[in-house]
């Protein structure tokens, strides 16, 4: 006997070909009009003129405006508190960082509104060299007087060069020395920041509820750890949620101004829309949290991400965001 198809199943397909309809029937009519050179509105000296394309990103403006408005009015009425009972892992990937950003942002985690007993620090460097080295002793002089353990690494988890049995070894004081202390750096091969950000997530495994992730240039507000936990809380389907980011210097000029309307555009308009329908594209490096039960089950497909056949170097956040929405979660 025939099985009956899902809801779901059903469901899922008619989303699935109701928007490859409407994007390959935009698609045809934006080509289309270029073709037969349609205009709606042009200037009497062909100075200025409004296509279809034009009016169709007026339209999407105004449209992820309203959706943004609904999102974020109702996080703003949102007054559930923090329960305080998740245990998370913030993440830093360095990499030859700016002396005086790098103690800003460890500085800023140091004083993190987050009880210590549930928190836990670990900062992977990028880079095992002499030149590197002056990460690892400003992270020892911030944490100096919290329970401290730092570690160089010959390599990392994909290195080649080393013997069998000295890998292991080291892999396992590694995992060992980022899962009994609360405050670890790490200094490693070289191999970018994807393995920067593997190292912490294998090394940690499932000894912590949820990871924070966060780039060596940032300050983070106090509260930052609290209220993401909080978005985290409220719904057992959200397998990940992503910071707001702003731009520290924007008066300095006029390109750090420009910069910093794009990033409020991206956080309050863009991400906000997507938000409301449960699918930020991108969960930013630069500030985000997931579910570790959700980042473990993904851990090994996303290092390994290949496009033609080569492997990706770049485009971690925005992957990784993509397999927790693979796994059926949705992401705020």
């Amino acid at each position: 006997m025939a099985q009956p198809v899902s809801k779901k199943l059903l469901s899922c397909f008619l989303r699935c070909f109701l928007t490859y309809f409407f994007s390959s029937l935009f698609l045809i009519t934006i080509l289309a009009s270029y073709t037969l050179g349609f205009q709606m509105e042009s200037h009497v000296l062909t100075l200025a003129s409004l296509g279809l394309y034009e009016v169709f990103l007026i339209l999407l403006f105004f449209a992820q405006g309203c959706f943004a408005c609904k999102e974020l009015g109702k996080h703003r009425r949102a007054d559930a508190p923090c329960s305080l009972s998740k245990t998370v892992a913030l993440t830093i990937s360095a990499y030859q960082e700016t002396p005086s950003r790098l103690r800003q942002c460890l500085e800023s985690i140091r004083d993190m509104a987050y009880p210590k007993h549930l928190l836990s620090v670990v900062m992977v460097v990028d880079g095992n060299g002499s030149e590197d080295r002056y990460m690892m002793e400003m992270f020892q002089e911030v944490f100096r007087w919290d329970d401290l353990g730092t570690y160089v690494w010959e390599g990392n988890y994909h290195s080649r060069p080393m013997t069998g049995d000295q890998k292991e070894t080291q892999q396992w004081e590694v995992e060992t020395l980022i899962r009994s202390k609360r405050c670890v750096c790490i200094m490693q091969k070289r191999g970018g920041k994807r393995e920067a950000m593997y190292t912490a997530f294998r090394a940690l495994g499932d000894s912590v509820d949820h990871i924070q992730v966060c780039n060596s240039d940032i300050k983070l507000d106090s509260k930052a750890t609290v209220e993401l936990v909080k978005v985290l809380e409220s719904n057992d389907c959200y397998g990940a949620v992503a910071g707001e980011m702003r731009i520290l210097n924007r008066s300095d000029s006029l390109i750090s101004f420009m910069s910093s309307m794009r990033n409020w555009m991206a956080f309050n308009i863009k991400c906000a829309c997507q938000s409301y329908f449960d699918c930020v594209s991108c969960i930013s490096g630069s500030l985000g949290m997931y579910r570790n039960n959700l980042l473990q089950q993904a851990l090994e497909p996303w290092y390994n991400q290949t496009f033609l056949g080569k492997k990706c170097t770049f485009g971690e956040d925005r992957h990784l965001t993509n397999r927790i929405l693979s796994l059926g979660y949705a992401t705020k």
